[in-house]
């Protein structure tokens, strides 16, 4: 699945500023430095297609159920010291000769002596990840992504390379010796594959931060079909980093793929489109999604247009900025794409009339597209009366209501349109027009 800046930063999934939490620190549950880096590549760049999103998956379903054996050997600390090894200064002694041995370690007897730590670190790491995947082999198997794991280890450690660094100098005197011909052929012949089984620990790391998040907030792991008709079907689904969350159903398919949504300020509109954006993430992620129960297909992309603001270096208004954004929207699903759009107030940055007629039209060309998705939110609600002939658009709204004069929201998702309008009561509930009178 591709995903653009835009919708990075309308997802909230990467931080952009100093206030609020981003998914990305909601996930991150790593261990280590490279592990947070990697999972932080893995939200930047999701798998580009369903046989790699299922791979994923079934990589991060097996750490799920594994979590309390499948535990990481090495720290951060470790780690960090391990490649400060493998980047190291110290120069790797080319000869064979055992006389030139002792002169190293005569010249700089604290080099030698960190290589020797820094040897010995790096066996027992390579022995200690070896270890925790071939124990699982051995009981039940492995998914295929940490199965390649295994195998790159496996290779490594039963090659006669890594068997002459393991063996057991007789003597004093050719320990010395010893040592530097390891660190020799691990700087050097084995640098590469050393440098993979480091990779694979940092991978390992990032899934398991996933397989921990879906565990600790009860997430379930949806059923992809591999059809080129979209569908997404979701149960009980709500925003991750809600903590009272009211949770609803939403369902989207080749007949019905269209959403006209509709709520006065505050019903939950935006609250909805992001928890539903979450969910199609989290899913070609290969993660759990916060929903009881979800159906999906594989999307190429998921685009979104929340947040819009004037683009000044570039010379757009706000409304341009809008025309731009419903553009590459165009653009992609021309190409081919299947695309999982999510628009907030469409147009909202013209006249009533412009955003009323562009609306309409926009929605008329998208209902044409029936292998992508759409959920439209809007205030005008005069515009289902427009586009309600077409049979692949339903309209959605969040129920509200005035009580003594206070709005009332339940967060429930029903049908229909709501043409309810709060604005002007919640300004009067503000008493502004008290504040702006005249003594």
């Amino acid at each position: 699945m591709l995903i653009d800046e835009q919708t990075l930063r309308d997802l909230d999934i990467i931080k952009t500023g100093e206030v609020g939490k981003a998914l990305f620190d909601f996930i991150d549950k790593t261990n280590t430095t490279g592990g947070k880096h990697r999972l932080k590549e893995k939200l930047l760049h999701p798998p580009v297609s369903l046989g790699l999103v299922r791979m994923q998956q079934d990589a991060i379903r097996y750490l799920a159920g594994h979590l309390v054996s499948f535990s990481l050997p090495f720290n951060d600390r470790h780690m960090k010291a391990l490649e400060d090894y493998l980047s190291t200064n110290i120069i790797v002694l080319r000869s064979n000769n055992v006389v030139e041995s002792l002169r190293f370690c005569l010249v700089d007897i604290q080099a030698y002596r960190y290589l020797k730590n820094s040897v010995s670190e790096m066996i027992s790491f390579i022995k200690a990840f070896y270890r925790l995947f071939h124990d699982h082999k051995e009981k039940e198997g492995l998914p295929a992504i940490l199965q390649k794991a295994y195998q790159e280890l496996h290779f490594l450690i039963h090659g006669d390379r890594f068997k002459e660094i393991c063996a057991q100098p007789v003597n004093t005197v050719f320990t010395y010796h010893h040592v530097l011909q390891a660190d020799r052929l691990i700087r050097t012949q084995l640098k590469k594959y050393v440098t993979g089984i480091l990779s694979w620990y940092y991978e390992t790391d990032a899934l398991l931060a996933m397989a921990k998040t879906t565990n600790e907030c009860h997430f379930s792991f949806p059923d992809f079909i591999d059809t080129k008709e979209g569908i997404f079907e979701a149960e009980r689904l709500y925003h991750p980093m809600l903590p009272k969350a009211v949770p609803v159903d939403i369902k989207l398919n080749r007949d019905s793929q269209f959403i006209f949504l509709t709520g006065p300020n505050m019903s939950g509109k935006t609250t909805f489109l992001k928890a539903t954006g979450i969910a199609v993430y989290f899913a070609h992620l290969g993660m759990g999604v916060p929903a009881k129960r979800v159906t999906i297909s594989y999307f190429d992309r998921i685009f979104t247009s929340l947040n819009k603001t004037d683009n000044i270096l570039n010379g757009y208004s706000f409304f341009l900025s809008e025309v731009k954004r419903v553009k590459q929207l165009a653009e992609a699903i021309n190409s081919g794409e299947n695309v999982f759009s999510l628009f907030d107030e469409l147009f909202r940055g013209t006249n009533v009339k412009d955003a009323y007629d562009a609306t309409v039209m926009v929605a008329s060309g998208l209902a044409l597209w029936r292998n992508s998705m759409f959920v439209l939110s809007s205030h005008l609600w005069e515009v289902w009366d427009s586009i309600s002939h077409w049979g692949n658009i339903r309209a959605l709204c969040f129920e509200s209501n005035i009580e003594n004069g206070v709005p009332l929201f339940t967060y429930r998702l029903v049908s229909g349109v709501s043409q309810m309008r709060l604005g002007l009561t919640i300004i009067e509930n503000e008493k502004i027009m008290e504040l702006l009178k005249c003594n």
